[in-house]
């Protein structure tokens, strides 16, 4: 199912410096003001030391996604190219215009688990919180899917995303280095998850 229509989408080019490649920021901006995520491009990891590049489609309530908005301009992360639907712009234009100076925006109009598995070394356990790091394949037929967006608001982890590279190309597959955190339950059914879609995965 690809992303509903319903809500005014944003999409964005954005850059994240290395001091937050650590950090969780497109899961912060899924669970905290409840936006869902698709990405469109990527490229983080040893690609480019110093930066990583994302194109994502932010989708949420206009209050929502001015809100994620914001939260990146709190932490400095440049947005090079900002795409609204027409039911934003007019919002964003009143209450942060500092946002729209800053960056190249163009306006579109609006579409009318049971089971244990046996520990890895991937996972570290930190008291009822665990940590495991996952590799996932998304081929690209699930492109239009928000497949890591669901793992933060479907199963509740912390997903923090340490390695990227999905071109632009629309035949090419995408290839996540992830950190789930979350309770094993949750994992194990955010795991299970990814396998029911198909996709290839390495712990």
């Amino acid at each position: 199912m690809s992303l509903s229509t319903n809500l005014p989408a944003v999409y964005i080019r954005t850059r994240i410096p290395k001091t937050y490649q650590r950090q969780p920021i497109i899961s912060r901006l899924i669970s905290r003001y409840d936006l869902t995520i698709n990405i469109a491009a990527a490229l983080l990891g040893n690609y480019d030391r110093n930066y990583g590049w994302f194109d994502l489609e932010l989708q949420g309530s206009p209050e929502n996604v001015e809100s994620g908005l914001v939260y990146l301009q709190a932490l400095n992360i440049e947005i090079f190219r900002l795409t609204l639907k027409n039911l934003l712009e007019p919002r964003m234009k009143k209450s942060q215009p500092a946002i729209l100076d800053r960056v190249n925006v163009s306006i579109e109009q609006m579409d009318t688990v049971t089971e244990d598995e046996p520990e890895n070394d991937s996972t570290q356990e930190a008291g009822q919180t665990t940590l495991t790091k996952v590799q996932v394949c998304i081929p690209d037929r699930y492109r239009a899917q928000p497949v890591i967006s669901r793992l933060v608001s479907r199963y509740k982890l912390t997903t923090n995303i340490t390695s990227a590279l999905l071109s632009a190309d629309a035949e090419d597959d995408g290839w996540f280095d992830l950190e789930l955190w979350g309770r094993r339950k949750q994992i194990l059914l955010g795991l299970r998850y990814l396998e029911q879609l198909g996709l290839q995965t390495w712990l």
